[in-house]
């Protein structure tokens, strides 16, 4: 008996799917004018707010960092090198410091770049000429930024310095601050150590220059990092170096001074007192010297440290523009619509 009802069974089974099907194909005929007129709304929708969205521009410079071999151990001071770059630290000591590429980013949303890169002049493709800040300030009030005036503050307003190292920005500052941190982007190629930093603006020569400008900020920012120690070695010798002259030649104006005074004197007293400033004359020539060595020896060690960026692409003004995709927008709102239709006509069909 249980083998006759099997087929019946399969057979249920199957009328069930069909009739599934069915209904299936039927609700998607009856909802075609409620699809069709949900997707013509929001295609028009989609197409208005594409035509408002204004063109963006990206400019990018490739750069390859230094890479240095070391004094010793061949090949391993690449290697050393190359780990920096991955975020591993191999050094055993005595190796000068430098910050790893994968915090450079961190270094292009700080607050001194921000102020730095709205402090720089930029030139549109209109021939205008501002900050950046005025620059984003204008274009801010035609809704580029997605800004409102209400938002800002008096643009005449200037970062103020509280105690010694704090600063303060203005609101409008800050807010520019937060928009250049969402267009200005550094990604860093693990395998072969280049880094791209790129910038988008609505301008396509502004978009360049911030660019350039971002990448001068960052050579400087890694070039004080790593030569910070041996540029205070400098200053601190040059002081000393000076200090030392200064004993030098006081030594020796006292010397011979004592022997144009002395010259017919044979008193082993007067001998005695000539040597004691004989003593002072040398022991001063020979710090002097061994100091002015020194400082030349760290005025070289800062050179060597520099580090180099080397330009593999620089900055080009963009002739096309990266964004924004107005075609996929519209494409993404008519796809919207066709499922607000859907569920539309779903609850109609359900409430009736």
């Amino acid at each position: 008996m249980s083998v006759t009802e099997q087929p019946e069974k399969r057979q249920a089974t199957s009328g069930e799917i069909e009739i599934s099907l069915n209904d299936i194909i039927q609700f998607l005929k009856d909802s075609v004018r409620t699809v069709a007129i949900a997707t013509t709304v929001c295609a028009v929708i989609g197409i208005l707010y594409a035509l408002s969205l204004h063109n963006e521009y990206t400019a990018s410079v490739r750069v390859m960092p230094e890479v240095k071999s070391g004094t010793s151990g061949g090949g391993f001071g690449e290697l050393r090198s190359l780990a920096g770059l991955a975020g591993v630290n191999l050094d055993n000591g005595g190796a000068s410091e430098t910050i790893r590429p994968d915090l450079y980013p961190d270094v292009l949303q700080s607050t001194p770049f921000t102020i730095y890169l709205l402090r720089q002049s930029v030139s549109t493709d209109e021939q205008s000429t501002s900050s950046l800040q005025t620059y984003m300030t204008n274009e801010a009030k035609k809704g580029w930024f997605g800004k409102s005036d209400n938002e800002k503050t008096d643009s005449k307003q200037k970062t103020k310095a509280i105690a010694s190292a704090a600063v303060e920005l203005t609101e409008e500052q800050e807010a520019l601050g937060n928009e250049l941190a969402k267009r200005i982007s550094v990604t860093i190629d693990k395998k072969n150590g280049i880094i791209t930093l790129s910038s988008m603006m609505p301008d396509p020569k502004v978009a360049a220059t911030t660019a350039s400008k971002t990448l001068e900020y960052l050579s400087k920012y890694v070039s004080d990092y790593r030569t910070g120690k041996a540029r205070q070695q400098v200053d601190f010798l040059v002081k000393q170096t000076n200090e030392a002259r200064r004993r030098y030649k006081a030594a020796e104006f006292a010397l011979y001074n004592y022997r144009d005074k002395n010259r017919s004197l044979f008193l082993n007293t007067a001998k005695i007192e000539e040597q004691r400033l004989q003593a002072d004359y040398q022991l001063a020539q020979e710090i002097y010297t061994n100091l002015s060595r020194q400082l030349e020896q760290s005025r070289i060690k800062v050179q060597e440290e520099e580090p180099v960026f080397q330009v593999l692409e620089p900055a080009r003004v963009p002739s096309h523009k990266s964004g924004p995709k107005r075609t996929i927008l519209i494409i993404g709102f008519a796809f919207f619509g066709v499922i607000m239709g859907l569920i539309i006509f779903l609850i109609r069909r359900i409430m009736s």
